[in-house]
């Protein structure tokens, strides 16, 4: 196709939009919307067609264009459909037209919150189906190792209800539970005696006991592993006490314990058991509920078995205080005299199309989707302060017959007068007193303009 039927089929296009307008801008809109295909047009008709003009000035050239024939299309509509002066908007309109407005925004501003009851209701338990747990001091053997497979018990309605009533008072703690139902729980009884012996080689234990003597400072880790039913990956938790200088009960009982072949010593290690655990995206997190004291661990006591020249460690919860008598002592598997319990709260796994909920968050979603929604709504209302000279023109067919003038001795090849034109037409919106003037409509020109000032439209 060359150039001379390129522009035949455009003057064709502009003759056959004069009758049908409402629907001209009702294409051209949803042409200029498709991505890229507006700048894929422009480009190609620079470079097929002969002119003088550059990329830029062209691109200028065909945004005016477009922008002037809409408006010559609402012009057009506003015609067709004359509204009487002085008479207010209709109930009716405005109910459509507002309410719909107001019905989209407010389901944008609660979609996120609907995804996420949603996901809710999709979502499976994902407990733990295996969990480990392991002390050590410092690089040295562990001192306790256990497992849990089928000693981990699944919340009923009643515990859950149990715990929740007894948290009331922990704000932070009551929030989180709302984001769990009762089978999300779990409780974890891991038996006291060591599964392991303890078999410490002769020269560790004397490198121990000169670490414990000499006041060197040691950590005690407590590390749990959890394996849930859903997911492959393994949780891993780990929290350590250390134990300084000043901290010398503890250590005089763990010299005592290390060195004789067997003592009835108790080493009461504090701040070290997390009781409470969240699993939230495979991490783990012990800050969810607090004992009386403040503190989100408790402690433990580790004694030394013997039986027959073999060795093992036990492990039991700490029991002599109030928040155990008043909470821990009600809820699942407690018992102070064989092991330790943990309660796991962990989130519900979703389906793979659902799993960028889970990975983003509520709070990371709803902020950043309102806030996105928000700034491209307020960049389509805001600053039509600007924009008004350019769409509310009442009379644009002046501006419209000098764009369909440049495209005519373009094709005569006038090449001096197209950029002549051009020129023209780049004054005028540079100019706002002289757009005003070519935009009026023709009556009132005639009644207000003198014969010298109407040459540029003549021209």
């Amino acid at each position: 196709m060359g150039p001379v039927t390129h522009v035949a089929c455009k003057y064709m296009w502009l003759r056959s939009a004069t009758n049908t307008r409402s629907r001209r801008a009702e294409t051209t809109i949803i042409y200029m919307e498709i991505p890229f295909l507006y700048i894929l047009r422009t480009m190609l008709d620079w470079v097929c067609i002969d002119t003088t003009l550059t990329v830029m000035e062209w691109i200028k050239m065909e945004d005016i264009f477009q922008s002037v024939f809409i408006v010559r299309c609402y012009r057009q509509m506003d015609t067709d459909f004359p509204v009487l002066r002085g008479e207010p908007k209709a109930l009716y309109s405005k109910l459509l037209i507002g309410g719909t407005i107001i019905l989209i925004l407010i389901a944008l501003i609660w979609s996120p919150l609907f995804l996420f009851a949603l996901v809710g209701t999709v979502g499976k338990p994902n407990i733990p189906q295996k969990a480990d747990i392991a002390v050590k001091i410092n690089h040295y053997e562990p001192i306790y190792v256990s497992q849990s497979n089928s000693d981990i018990l699944q919340f009923s309605n009643s515990d859950f209800q149990k715990l929740t009533n007894r948290i009331i008072l922990d704000n932070y703690a009551s929030d989180s539970m709302m984001l769990y139902d009762a089978v999300d729980v779990t409780a974890i009884k891991f038996y006291e005696n060591s599964i392991s012996l303890w078999n410490m080689p002769p020269p560790d234990k004397e490198r121990l006991l000169h670490d414990l003597s000499n006041g060197a400072k040691l950590d005690i880790h407590l590390t749990l592993t959890l394996k849930c039913n859903l997911t492959p990956e393994a949780v891993i938790y780990e929290t350590t006490y250390t134990l300084t200088e000043n901290k010398v009960h503890t250590r005089d009982k763990l010299i005592r314990l290390m060195s004789a072949n067997f003592s009835n010593e108790k080493v009461i290690v504090p701040n070290i058991l997390p009781k409470f655990i969240t699993v939230q995206r495979q991490q783990a997190n012990a800050k969810f509920i607090k004992d009386y004291d403040g503190k989100f661990k408790r402690p433990i006591i580790l004694k030394k078995k013997r039986k027959s020249q073999v060795y093992w460690w036990e492990m039991n919860d700490y029991c002599n205080d109030r928040f155990y008598t008043e909470i821990l002592s009600a809820l699942p598997l407690s018992n102070c005299e064989n092991g330790i319990v943990l309660y796991v709260f962990n989130d519900k796994s979703f389906p793979s199309a659902m799993s960028f909920l889970e990975k983003t968050g509520i709070i990371g979603l709803y902020t950043t989707f309102v806030y996105v929604v928000s700034r491209i709504i307020r960049s389509l209302i805001a600053n039509n302060h600007r924009r008004i000279m350019f769409e509310d023109l009442p009379y644009v067919d002046r501006v419209l017959k000098l764009c369909t003038d440049i495209y005519l001795v373009r094709e005569t090849q006038e090449y001096r007068l197209e950029e002549d034109l051009y020129g023209k037409l780049i004054f005028l919106y540079r100019s706002p007193e002289t757009l005003i003037k070519w935009t009026r409509f023709k009556e009132d020109i005639s009644e207000t303009a003198p014969s010298s000032q109407l040459r540029i439209q003549r021209n």
